[in-house]
């Protein structure tokens, strides 16, 4: 019997946990602290829950990473010397570092590099939470160069609950992933604005369109961006009241500064962070992504979200 450690008391690392409890008898949550292993033995997680690293990642066969995608690269760092040998690495987190840019198996690969691991998969698709912890069916895609690796993930987390399918695109998984984030600030400002869904909708279609070229200039596969992983999982970020960068968005339009949403909030929401990445890339690789520009003027410079609105408007009548 596999034994997996979910590192992460995230909102989706505790589901993540509770899902592959289905499947398996031998599950470890690894939390921050003594308080909060605490909170959730009396609040009656059945999956083991600790906040000790040796104790989580002893005889572990597997690790997941349910964590913020900027504290990615410090987690994996600072539990580096305790994690046995021969491990799957599995990251669920959708986002890309602001300081390099990096995809979340590649911030993984880069501090522990293939040495001492059997290899790093991506969990990705239209994947709300609180949906999912509440027993509803959702979907989801698990991304690795190596086949053999997807398949394996796909038993453990899959069930007639949580569909899984595999995929050897890892970086379109992962770009879909972290851009659709972005997207979805851009139709939550949409809606701060009260502009109806037929805008939100156009604006959702060639925000995506831009997506898509972004993501192939980066050398990922086109047809990844039109399944699960990719308009899957827009649509679910962009319309759901669920979606905290379509929240984020939102409130912004409606007039409230971004520090005040961002402190108010319990969570992350990984699209603002990934908004930066995008600025940098796009300016270091020489890519058009003037609609994510506008969302980054919007949120980091100033700019009326009024005025970027009219700048994603415009981009639609020059692409028509």
């Amino acid at each position: 019997m596999s034994r997996i450690a979910v590192v992460g008391n995230t909102g989706w690392g505790r589901t993540i946990a509770t899902l592959l409890l289905r499947n398996l008898s031998d599950v470890c949550l690894l939390t921050r602290t003594g308080d909060e292993t605490e909170v959730l033995r009396q609040g009656g997680a059945e999956y083991c829950v600790t906040h000790e690293p040796a104790v989580a990642l002893q005889d572990s066969e597997y690790v997941v990473w349910a964590v913020p995608s900027q504290t990615m690269r410090a987690n994996v760092s600072g539990l580096q010397r305790v994690l046995p040998t021969d491990l799957c690495h599995v990251s669920v987190a959708k986002g890309l570092e602001v300081d390099s840019g990096k995809r979340m198996t590649e911030v993984i690969l880069d501090v522990l590099g293939f040495t001492g691991m059997r290899g790093v998969c991506a969990l990705s698709g239209p994947n709300l939470a609180e949906e999912i912890a509440r027993g509803l069916p959702a979907a989801s895609v698990v991304a690795s160069s190596s086949p053999l690796l997807a398949q394996e993930v796909q038993t453990l987390i899959g069930s007639h609950r949580f569909i899984t399918v595999v995929s050897d695109d890892v970086m379109g998984v992962e770009l879909a992933g972290a851009l659709k984030n972005v997207v979805a600030l851009g139709a939550g400002m949409m809606d701060g604005l009260s502009l109806g869904d037929n805008s939100k909708a156009a604006f959702i279609a060639f925000a995506w369109s831009e997506v898509i070229a972004f993501g192939v200039a980066m050398g990922a596969r086109e047809s990844t961006f039109y399944g699960l992983a990719g308009i899957g999982d827009v649509v679910a970020t962009c319309v759901s009241d669920l979606s905290r960068n379509h929240f984020v968005g939102c409130e912004v339009a409606r007039g409230r500064r971004l520090p005040e949403v961002l402190a108010a909030m319990h969570q992350v929401a990984e699209g603002v962070h990934t908004a930066r990445a995008v600025h940098r890339l796009a300016s270091e690789l020489h890519i058009e992504a003037p609609i994510m520009m506008s969302i980054y003027r919007a949120l980091f410079e100033g700019e009326p979200v009024a005025k970027a609105v009219a700048r994603f408007t415009g981009q639609v009548q020059r692409t028509r």
